[in-house]
């Protein structure tokens, strides 16, 4: 009888299909969601490129309608470009004006008395943005005048969805995602 039954429960398949889907569901679910969620994520960053694109087009012109300012003027353009797909009012939007494209994301120049290779206090510098004190970026706050060249840069925080993917990607279930763009100023005046 033993014999028997173990046969027919050998033999017996119904119900396989169910076991092996609940060990792979959870595994194709996860898979789904991190594609679902880097897709969303992957557009958002084209949309912040084409926004940075947008902004610096609005300031390197130098045109500024009468009743805004320039600042208005670059917000509207990014704004006009996000849509309703991110946020506008968490896009920070920094600019530096350099007077040549050499000296983007240069540190200014100091001399390195104690030759370890990173600029130390007491060290002298040449204060190329004249804010004062040593920066490793010698980029000018703003948007430079006619013919500079100006460094755009936006950044969008960017909060995941799925609380497993949080876990995997960024910090605190927060991507940070960036955007930057290079212009030169045209010759208004």
């Amino acid at each position: 009888m033993l014999k028997g039954l173990r046969r027919r429960f050998k033999a017996e398949e119904d119900g396989v299909t169910a076991v092996e889907f609940a060990l792979i569901a959870p595994v194709l679910m996860f898979f789904i969601m991190g594609i679902c969620e880097m897709g969303l994520m992957a557009g958002a960053q084209n949309i912040l490129d084409g926004a940075a694109f947008a902004a610096s087009r609005a300031g390197k012109t130098g045109y500024v309608a009468t009743s805004k300012t320039q600042q208005q003027m670059i917000t509207a353009a990014v704004t006009k470009i996000v849509g309703s797909y991110l946020n506008p009012s968490k896009i920070v939007v920094t600019s530096l004006s350099y007077s040549d494209f050499s000296n983007v994301g240069q540190p200014e120049p100091y001399t390195d008395t104690n030759k370890n290779g990173k600029r130390d206090a007491g060290e002298s510098f040449i204060d190329v943005n004249g804010n004062g004190a040593w920066d490793s970026d010698q980029g000018k706050s703003g948007y430079g005048a006619a013919g500079e060249i100006v460094l755009y840069t936006l950044t969008y925080n960017w909060s995941l969805f799925t609380p497993m993917m949080s876990k995997l990607v960024g910090s605190g279930g927060i991507v940070p995602l960036k955007a930057r763009v290079v212009v030169r100023n045209e010759p208004y005046g």
